[in-house]
Protein backbone atom coordinates (compact mmCIF):
# COMPACT_ATOMS: atom_id res chain seq x y z
CA UNK A 1 0.00 0.00 0.00
CA UNK A 2 1.36 3.15 -1.34
CA UNK A 3 1.17 6.41 1.27
CA UNK A 4 -1.62 8.20 -0.79
CA UNK A 5 -3.61 5.38 -0.86
CA UNK A 6 -3.63 4.84 3.67
CA UNK A 7 -3.93 8.21 3.51
CA UNK A 8 -7.04 8.42 1.64
CA UNK A 9 -8.51 5.16 3.96
CA UNK A 10 -8.00 7.19 7.38
CA UNK A 11 -9.20 10.14 5.53
CA UNK A 12 -12.51 8.08 4.59
CA UNK A 13 -12.41 5.64 7.37
CA UNK A 14 -13.67 9.23 9.58
CA UNK A 15 -15.33 10.89 7.55
CA UNK A 16 -13.31 13.79 6.59
CA UNK A 17 -13.07 15.39 3.31
CA UNK A 18 -9.37 16.45 1.48
CA UNK A 19 -10.60 20.52 2.33
CA UNK A 20 -11.01 19.45 6.14
CA UNK A 21 -7.85 17.69 5.81
CA UNK A 22 -6.12 20.39 4.42
CA UNK A 23 -7.38 22.93 6.88
CA UNK A 24 -6.96 20.73 10.04
CA UNK A 25 -3.35 19.74 9.08
CA UNK A 26 -2.15 23.18 7.54
CA UNK A 27 -0.93 21.13 4.28
CA UNK A 28 -2.15 22.47 1.35
CA UNK A 29 -5.49 21.39 -0.32
CA UNK A 30 -3.54 20.52 -3.56
CA UNK A 31 -0.97 18.91 -1.65
CA UNK A 32 -3.12 16.28 0.13
CA UNK A 33 -4.55 15.48 -3.26
CA UNK A 34 -1.22 15.23 -4.71
CA UNK A 35 -0.58 12.30 -1.71
CA UNK A 36 -3.53 11.07 -2.48
CA UNK A 37 -2.92 10.27 -6.16
CA UNK A 38 0.51 9.12 -5.56
CA UNK A 39 1.89 12.00 -7.54
CA UNK A 40 3.93 13.17 -4.11
CA UNK A 41 5.57 11.85 -1.31
CA UNK A 42 5.85 13.58 2.00
CA UNK A 43 8.85 14.53 4.21
CA UNK A 44 8.55 13.45 7.61
CA UNK A 45 7.17 16.55 9.11
CA UNK A 46 4.58 16.76 6.87
CA UNK A 47 3.29 13.24 7.05
CA UNK A 48 3.38 14.18 11.00
CA UNK A 49 1.40 16.72 10.34
CA UNK A 50 -1.52 14.63 8.54
CA UNK A 51 -1.06 11.98 10.93
CA UNK A 52 -2.44 14.40 13.78
CA UNK A 53 -5.06 15.73 11.78
CA UNK A 54 -6.50 12.44 11.40
CA UNK A 55 -6.11 11.65 15.09
CA UNK A 56 -3.66 8.46 14.34
CA UNK A 57 -0.10 8.37 15.44
CA UNK A 58 2.90 8.87 12.29
CA UNK A 59 3.74 5.26 13.01
CA UNK A 60 -0.26 4.26 10.73
CA UNK A 61 1.99 4.93 7.94
CA UNK A 62 4.89 2.78 8.66
CA UNK A 63 3.94 0.31 6.18
CA UNK A 64 3.67 2.24 3.26
CA UNK A 65 5.54 0.85 0.37
CA UNK A 66 7.27 5.00 -0.41
CA UNK A 67 7.80 5.55 3.24
CA UNK A 68 10.17 2.63 3.75
CA UNK A 69 14.02 3.88 3.80
CA UNK A 70 12.80 7.32 5.08
CA UNK A 71 15.11 6.74 8.07
CA UNK A 72 17.16 9.57 9.17
CA UNK A 73 20.64 9.27 7.43
CA UNK A 74 23.88 10.57 9.20
CA UNK A 75 25.29 13.86 9.24
CA UNK A 76 28.09 14.03 6.47
CA UNK A 77 31.38 13.90 8.37
CA UNK A 78 32.69 17.69 8.45
CA UNK A 79 36.19 18.62 6.72
CA UNK A 80 39.08 19.36 8.90
CA UNK A 81 40.37 22.92 8.77
CA UNK A 82 43.68 22.09 10.44
CA UNK A 83 46.83 22.93 8.25
CA UNK A 84 44.79 24.53 5.97
CA UNK A 85 45.29 28.17 5.32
Amino acid sequence: MTFGQKLRELRDAIGMTREALAVKSEVSYGTVHGYEMDRRSPSLATAQKLAKALGVDCTAFADCEDMKGEEEKPAAKKASKRGKK
